[in-house]
C-alpha cells in the first residue's frame, strides 16, 4: 500500500471523527446534580439537595437555606444556594466533584449519601 494513500486515509478519518465529535451534544457530558442528602463521615457537615430547595448544616446547624442551581461540568458543577436578605438575596456556591454514584466532594470534603433525591 502507497503510504501517502495510507496517511491521506488516516487524515480524512480523523477529520471525520473530529466532525462527528463536534456535533455531539455539550449536555450529554455535563454531570447531575448531587440530588439528596449528603454528609461527612463524621456528620459535622451536611448538604441537602431537593428540587424544592437546599440546605447546608454545620454541627447540626442551618448555615444556608435555600433555592438551588447547579452548574454542571463533567465531573462535577457548582451548586448555588440563594437565600433570602433585606436588600438583594445572597449565594452561596460550593465546588462539587463526583467521585463515585455515592461519594462527592464539596470544596474537597468527602461526603456520602444517606439516600433521597430530587
Amino acid at each position: 500500500m502507497n503510504p501517502r494513500f495510507s496517511a491521506r486515509l488516516w487524515l480524512r478519518a480523523m477529520c471525520v471523527a473530529l466532525v462527528i465529535a463536534s456535533l455531539h451534544p455539550i449536555a450529554a457530558l455535563a454531570a447531575a446534580p448531587p440530588c439528596g442528602r449528603w454528609a461527612t463521615v463524621d456528620r459535622v457537615e451536611e448538604l441537602d439537595v431537593f428540587s424544592t430547595g437546599c440546605r447546608f448544616l454545620v454541627r447540626g446547624r442551618t448555615q444556608f437555606v435555600g433555592r438551588c442551581g447547579w452548574n454542571p461540568s463533567t465531573r462535577g458543577g457548582i451548586l448555588s444556594i440563594s437565600y433570602p436578605m433585606p436588600l438583594r438575596p445572597g449565594i452561596v456556591r460550593y465546588s462539587i466533584v463526583w467521585i463515585n454514584k455515592t461519594t462527592i466532594t464539596v470544596f474537597g470534603d468527602v461526603m456520602h449519601s444517606l439516600g433521597g433525591g430530587c
